[in-house]
């Protein structure tokens, strides 16, 4: 969900796959900067740059590598047209390279066999360097010395138990930009990506390269043969992540699929154990409701946040939110019924939250996050931007090269088609019942995305575990012997309420968020518990 009024060696130890003789071979070159360029024919027109971050500008001691998947789309375009399929933005997007930026970070405690997690923040167009340097990542952005900006060691980031990959997705959100192939032209490249769906091309594609050469990220130790075995990984992310994330999950596990049946293109599925969702929006139908039985009831123990009357009205313009959702989700009604049921929804339903005076994420927090500005003022810093090896491009809404923490221009594209009202947990039956392990998790303080909606979406799912999962008892977790929240779990399937924590779980409560978190990807007994 978008911030309401915010805005050497090859990764060595971080991810990687095993190549067998049988595959198509990988392309490993140098440029005259140093930086490693990976590209593989199966995926001709993807290539990924690899920069070696010094030590000390985020983690001490441990490696960390950025760089740009770059995206050729008149070459994807005619891989597509080659492979029968047929896209409209094709001679629009003609003579555009897409460049997409990540910052990758080894495990603090078993670089070599710790399990891999992709990051992702929501918005639609928010930057996943607001989780990384607000959060979970190595380092805090902190309030900046004599207008020196400045950030601070992190104990509870999530490296302490897997290598992570933070990516901003999709073009035009942080580093992440679009330019012609010409750089004599003029103007600015246009839009590609408005929905989620198209976007989990470009991340699957993304990963399926990552794993692809034997001294990438997702590798592990060399095994006797001197081949390295796929590491466990994992997606998590928060907000709009709760939309993104799923369609991902579905997308490899369906790219898996084809892989697997196609050897001859050298490429090897992903070994995807589990999705990781904080505080997202995967249902709004359920969400829409639970925005009027949050603020308008006592079911948190702290309510009803609003005046009577705001609540009477959020009650009689519920059933005409619903019925413009689900006209949204059926054919042969298109992206006007979803923008029309967006702008009503949001106006009528989450909007009077403002009432409140308090933060969309956390009714004990004042609107604004003083945190977001020290991420940006880091990250607008040129030597940061030089450690990081950022190109030198005018990236941003207002093509000036500042660093913001949302765009405007994505969560607008987005906006345009709807896609923030779709239905998203098609795609989590999807990937139950194909074995991957979900975990969505909830600070019980946040309104945005609260914890009520995501247990009526939870307990929906129709899967072959819905019975055994609603049986279910809701039992408390600890942490350090300190009573931590709730959880369900049954199966492949678990829901987690944390206390004392809104939107920004690991931000409000950071040891709990990563023993959650750890206890999730090594499990010590069964998978999903969390006591």
């Amino acid at each position: 969900m978008r911030l309401p009024q915010m805005r050497g060696a090859l990764l060595v130890g971080l991810l990687a796959t095993a190549v067998q003789a049988r595959q198509t071979p990988f392309q490993l070159t140098h440029d005259d900067s140093a930086i490693s360029v990976l590209t593989h024919p199966s995926l001709p027109a993807y290539s990924l740059r690899l920069h070696q971050v010094p030590d000390g500008v985020c983690e001490h001691g441990a490696p960390s590598y950025s760089g740009y998947l770059d995206v050729d789309l008149d070459q994807l375009y005619e891989y597509e047209r080659e492979k029968g399929h047929v896209s409209a933005a094709s001679a629009a997007s003609s003579g555009v390279v897409e460049h997409f930026y990540f910052w990758a970070f080894a495990s603090r405690t078993h670089p070599d066999t710790d399990p891999l997690t992709l990051w992702l923040n929501g918005g639609p167009g928010c930057s996943s360097f607001t989780g990384l340097m607000m959060e979970l990542g190595p380092c805090n952005a902190a309030k900046p010395q004599d207008g020196v900006p400045r950030t601070e060691w992190n104990p509870y980031s999530w490296v302490t138990n897997s290598s992570m990959i933070f990516l901003d997705q999709p073009v035009g959100v942080g580093f992440s930009y679009a330019s012609w192939k010409n750089t004599s032209r003029e103007g600015v490249p246009p839009s590609r990506i408005f929905d989620s769906a198209q976007a989990a091309r470009d991340v699957s594609a993304f990963l399926h390269l990552l794993a692809s050469h034997p001294d990438s990220p997702l590798a592990g130790r060399p095994q006797a043969d001197g081949q390295r075995a796929l590491r466990e990984f994992h997606m998590a992310g928060e907000s709009y992540a709760g939309r993104y994330l799923p369609l991902i999950a579905s997308r490899v596990v369906n790219d898996n699929k084809h892989y697997a049946a196609h050897p001859e293109e050298g490429l090897v599925p992903l070994p995807l154990r589990s999705v990781l969702i904080g505080n997202g929006i995967t249902s709004p139908r359920h969400q829409n409701r639970a925005y009027v039985e949050y603020a308008c009831t006592n079911q948190t123990g702290h309510g009803p946040f609003l005046d009577e009357a705001t609540c009477d009205t959020m009650w009689k313009k519920l059933p005409v939110c619903e019925d413009l959702v689900a006209k949204c989700g059926k054919k042969p009604h298109g992206k006007t019924a979803c923008q029309t049921a967006s702008t009503f929804c949001e106006g009528a339903l989450s909007a009077p939250w403002e009432k409140t005076n308090t933060s969309f994420f956390d009714w004990q927090h004042g609107p604004e996050y003083e945190e977001g500005a020290y991420v940006s003022a880091f990250l607008n810093s040129e030597e940061t931007r030089r450690h990081l090896g950022i190109d030198k491009f005018l990236i941003g809404d207002r093509h000036d090269g500042t660093f913001v923490d949302c765009s405007d221009q994505v969560y607008n594209d987005f906006a345009s088609t709807g896609d923030g009202v779709r239905d998203s947990t098609w795609a989590v039956e999807h990937i139950l019942e194909n074995g991957v392990r979900v975990l969505s998790y909830s600070g019980r303080r946040d309104f945005i995305c609260n914890y009520i909606g995501n247990g009526h979406w939870i307990e929906d799912l129709a899967w072959s575990g819905q019975q055994g999962y609603r049986d279910a008892p809701l039992e408390d977790w600890y942490v350090h012997g300190h009573k931590a929240g709730q959880f369900r779990h049954y199966g492949h399937l678990t829901y987690a309420i944390v206390d004392e924590a809104g939107h920004f779980v690991p931000l409000d409560q950071p040891s709990h968020a990563l023993a959650m978190f750890a206890r999730w990807i090594h499990p010590a007994g069964v998978p999903g518990r969390l006591s």
